[in-house]
């Protein structure tokens, strides 16, 4: 299964790669069912990305489910990066095995952005009869975060990455 969702942000491509890149430690900032979220392995990337990863927490409980997001790819230039996202003490009744989740941010005009998410999410074999309702409860979603992520990056003055040529 692959979902792939759009959407534009009013401010610039340089802000928004920021907030998703630079600060993909920050998730619970704007992915609303995140209450918490920390990096693993700051500046210790093969990719090139600040860090690894991200931990993030699915509820308030510090010993409950989460999901262990380790950085695949990063490209600064082409304002791309992926991850693989691995839950760690989910319910087995989650009928997601793993994902696989690729960003790209590109510019539209000075202060206008569009992030595209492509999601490819491994099933778990129990889920497969569920297949057609996953196909249209993942893209909604997925929409969802994005909406997050703008309305956060519209409503907070974001930094862009400066250090980068």
């Amino acid at each position: 299964m692959k979902v792939t969702k759009k959407i534009i942000i009013n401010k610039s491509a340089e802000q928004v790669w920021h907030l998703i890149a630079h600060e993909f430690d920050k998730a619970h900032l704007w992915m609303g069912p995140i209450p918490n979220s920390v990096a693993m392995g700051r500046g210790n990337s093969k990719t090139g990305a600040p860090m690894e990863g991200r931990i993030c927490d699915l509820n308030a409980d510090p010993n409950g489910a989460k999901v262990k997001e380790v950085i695949t790819d990063f490209n600064e230039q082409k304002k791309q990066l992926a991850f693989d996202v691995l839950p760690v003490n989910n319910p087995k009744i989650v009928p997601i095995k793993q994902n696989h989740v690729s960003m790209s941010v590109r510019a539209l005009g000075p202060n206008q952005a569009e992030v595209i998410w492509v999601a490819s999410p491994v099933l778990k074999l129990f889920a497969y009869p569920f297949y057609p309702l996953l196909r249209l409860v993942f893209p909604v979603a997925f929409g969802k975060l994005l909406k997050g992520l703008k309305v956060y990056a519209e409503s907070h003055v974001l930094k862009a990455n400066t250090s980068q040529a």
